[in-house]
């Protein structure tokens, strides 16, 4: 081997040295950096959100790198401060200037602000008055600018509050009769709501003194795609309930998605996010999806939240002032249904025996009882008016679940507990709930309960049955719409007072069992009867009279003060009633025309029988009937 072979050897094993060291403190680098990144990663989702107050911030500037930022301005272009802006997952204040920035997640689809209580709801358009107060999300977009409109007048001091439970319509129609011998009436579920329902509440508007600030909520389920998908059938509903004096807000329900990303993407595109907030008067309202799927179209119930949106939650009220009053809004109850995979707890009372609370209740209350002016619970999805009154954890819950305005989902014109279709109208003063009443549509405001006897057969369904109480003794029954326990129902029987007793547990309501036992079509049977094991009674009363044959006056006391009367002369005896149609005024002038029309083939048939005497023809037919007078 020459020299110059053994310079080159030694030049190639010095390369391959140097190499290797070089990689050996390479590995040796991300050895140290790997497990850093990946604790980073790890940690990162159990890290607690940063709740961002620009409003707050007193310190220097530190410049960060935001992906989105804006202003809220009047409309004199002033900015307006302390409003909470947010993407669904991350919520900040705006500072002096109505400046906001904020990190957008890669999931957001709409930056929002909470409509702060001294500014107007915005609108979709003059004659569609839902919320329009959110921006749909561009990946080109990084500046989300709003204007707000100031009432004249500042902060209301009161107002009211008409809250709609489940308007669930389809894109077809659910047949129903106005009579045992009609044809159904062919009428779309659309129809029905926009000229019974928004019908109604335009007349309850109308009767407000003038400038009585009104505002609505839709509790979940305004659509449901049973009857075949419609593309417009979100839009047509949304317009619908817009069609009003007042500016509406919604909350998304299980029937809006279906745990289709389609149907939750049409809601969205007509009402925007599913997890916003609001002010008005000294009230913030939280509106939240807590409708999650499972095994399909399953969902949970009791409703559940998800991590992000406790975390979301969290922001959002950490940022309202401890001095309100926080309405929680949301679709399934929190103290209702099943325990599906066992995330659910027992409710533990007699009273609500068999139903089960959210695995999140204990977390939400935490969060509700810091505030000052307290909080109510507001939740639809049931059917039924419940007012679940419980005892979680050593916490007094009320937790109030609205009867739907579909009632049946349009079925008939009541719901499965025997509440009649209709809406609630709360009334505000400050952080308190001054006074609240159930409207039935086409009802006047001051019947507030139903009367029937125990032994009355509703094609094939009796109180007495259902509730074991007698059948001789013609027991009054009355089912008391809004009915809690701070509620005083009496019977007033010979000039006496008696108290009524209370039924509370599981159960069904005889009247509409039996009327939808026979006239349902479109739903089963096993929603309205005991076959429901959800269905939970706790507005209905009995009294045993002293007297069988004595008329009885009911008296049932709210706990705002007023009286509502009721007579054993008025209960319902027949097996067919359909109350909206002997309340509309289309129904009393075609049954005007019907029985005059009655009584005009009575005297002719009168006067056809005398005619047929006098000339000695009195041979009747054994299909023809006399009819009675």
């Amino acid at each position: 081997m020459n020299r110059k072979q053994i310079y080159t050897g030694i030049i190639v094993l010095a390369c391959c040295a140097l190499v290797a060291i070089g990689v050996t403190l390479h590995l040796r680098n991300q050895a140290t950096i790997l497990p850093a990144i990946a604790k980073k990663v790890v940690d990162t989702p159990k890290a607690k959100p940063q709740v961002v107050d620009t409003v707050k911030k007193a310190k220097p500037v530190v410049k960060m790198d935001f992906n989105i930022s804006g202003t809220l301005r009047d409309t004199e272009g002033r900015g307006v401060a302390g409003v909470i802006v947010s993407d669904g997952y991350h919520c900040v204040k705006t500072d002096s200037l109505g400046r906001y920035k904020m990190k957008r997640d890669s999931l957001a689809r709409f930056i929002y602000y909470s409509v702060p209580a001294d500014c107007e709801v915005p609108i979709h358009s003059a004659t569609d008055r839902t919320a329009y107060f959110y921006q749909a999300v561009s990946s080109k977009k990084k500046v989300y600018n709003f204007t707000l409109t100031r009432l004249p007048g500042g902060k209301e001091t009161s107002y009211k509050m008409i809250v709609i439970g489940d308007p669930q319509v389809t894109n077809a129609y659910s047949p129903y009769y106005a009579s045992p011998d009609d044809n159904p009436i062919k009428k779309s579920d659309v129809e029905r709501f926009t000229t019974q329902t928004m019908v109604d509440i335009k007349q309850t508007i109308k009767s407000l003194p003038n400038g009585t600030p009104v505002y609505g909520l839709s509790m979940g389920d305004d659509v449901q795609y049973y009857g075949g998908y419609n593309a417009q059938l979100e839009k047509q509903i949304r317009q619908s309930l817009g069609s009003s004096d007042m500016r509406l807000f919604s909350v998304i329900g299980n029937h809006d998605q279906d745990g289709k990303a389609l149907y939750k993407r049409k809601w969205e595109e007509n009402f925007g996010p599913t997890d916003y907030s609001f002010d008005r008067g000294d009230e913030h309202y939280v509106c939240i999806n807590n409708c999650f799927f499972y095994r399909g179209m399953a969902y949970y119930s009791p409703g559940e939240l998800r991590e992000r949106q406790m975390r979301w939650l969290k922001q959002d009220l950490a940022l309202t002032p401890k001095s309100k009053k926080v309405i929680l809004c949301y679709h399934i109850p929190f103290t209702f249904g099943n325990s599906p995979f066992g995330k659910a707890k027992p409710v533990g009372i007699e009273s609500e025996k068999g139903h089960f609370t959210s695995s999140r209740l204990s977390q939400l209350l935490a969060l509700l009882r810091q505030f000052e002016g307290g909080y109510e619970l507001f939740c639809g999805h049931t059917h039924f008016a419940c007012n679940h009154e419980i005892k979680y954890e050593g916490e007094d819950v009320m937790e109030h679940c609205h009867a739907a305005a579909c009632g049946n989902i349009w079925q008939s014109n009541i719901n499965i507990c025997g509440t009649p279709n209709g809406y609630y109208v709360y009334s505000f003063v400050g952080t308190r709930i001054s006074d609240c009443y159930y409207k039935g549509t086409f009802w006047d405001k001051t019947k507030q309960m139903t009367i029937f006897r125990a032994q009355t057969d509703f094609n094939g369904e009796k109180y007495a049955d259902d509730w074991n109480l007698s059948k001789d003794k013609n027991v009054l029954i009355a089912n008391v719409f809004n009915a809690t326990s701070h509620w005083r129902v009496v019977a007033v029987e010979d000039g006496k007072e008696y108290p009524m007793r209370r039924i509370s547990s599981k159960g069904q309501d005889a009247f509409a069992a039996g009327y939808h036992h026979k006239y349902s079509e479109s739903v089963s049977y096993r929603f309205v009867s005991k076959g429901n094991t959800y269905l939970l009674m706790n507005h209905l009363y009995y009294y045993t009279p002293k007297n069988p044959k004595a008329r009885i006056t009911i008296k049932a006391q709210d706990p705002y003060g007023h009286t509502f009367t009721a007579l054993s002369d008025e209960a319902v005896t027949e097996p067919f009633f359909n109350y909206a149609h002997y309340y509309e005024k289309e129904y009393k002038q075609y049954k005007k025309l019907k029985d005059s029309l009655l009584r005009d083939s009575i005297a002719s048939k009168q006067k056809d029988s005398t005619s047929a005497k006098a000339s000695g023809k009195t041979t009747i037919k054994s299909s023809e009937t006399v009819p009675k007078k």
